[in-house]
């Protein structure tokens, strides 16, 4: 008898399906900017950001992208494949303002005022729910290839993960994971 209960409840009980990566990148790709730091009118180094909402349209990226910068320029994803110099030289782009950085989680948060409205924010997932051996996608621009998407699996968590990079010291909950992220994925949702 309480076999059979616990199987009723169990097929009343609707499961949560997680995403393909095809619904991921359909979902989110246009909420993925490029994002460019200009040092003295050029260009110094690229990478990825990804809006969210708080208390309205802001960018994430980290802060190693944009350390340093006179100006942020972001480019949304255009209606056609473009390469990385047609985009950077032929499409229109914002002018972002850096609102707030958090230089020991490597994370900087900024606004375009501009922003179209019809761009879907990204909600932030929690770090207790990660699963080791979980699936994840990376969107961002991994060495100039625009809108990539990439795919692997939680391969740790690791709780206040103390690291260097170039001059700067970071402590952060982190997801070690074996997907490709190479430069230009800096900054990207995961």
């Amino acid at each position: 008898e309480k076999s059979g209960e616990i199987r009723k409840k169990n097929k009343n009980r609707k499961r949560k399906r997680k995403k393909s990566g095809v619904e991921i990148y359909e979902d989110y790709s246009n909420s993925v900017v490029y994002i460019a730091n200009i040092v003295k009118g050029k260009l110094k180094i690229s990478g990825s950001g990804f809006v969210i909402n708080h208390n309205g349209p802001k960018i994430i990226t980290n802060w190693h992208v944009i350390e340093g910068a006179d100006k942020i320029h972001v480019w949304l994803k255009p209606p056609n494949d473009v390469d990385e110099n047609y985009l950077i030289e032929n499409q229109d782009y914002f002018t972002a303002k850096l609102i707030k950085t958090n230089k020991q989680k490597d994370l900087a948060m900024t606004e375009v005022t501009e922003l179209p409205l019809k761009i879907k924010p990204v909600i932030y997932g929690n770090f207790k729910d990660i699963k080791i051996g979980e699936t994840l996608f990376a969107i961002g621009h991994p060495e100039g290839l625009l809108w990539s998407l990439t795919s692997g699996m939680v391969s740790q968590k690791r709780s206040k993960y103390k690291w260097r990079y170039r001059s700067s010291s970071h402590l952060a909950n982190v997801i070690q994971t074996q997907t490709p992220i190479n430069p230009g994925n800096s900054g990207g949702p995961l």
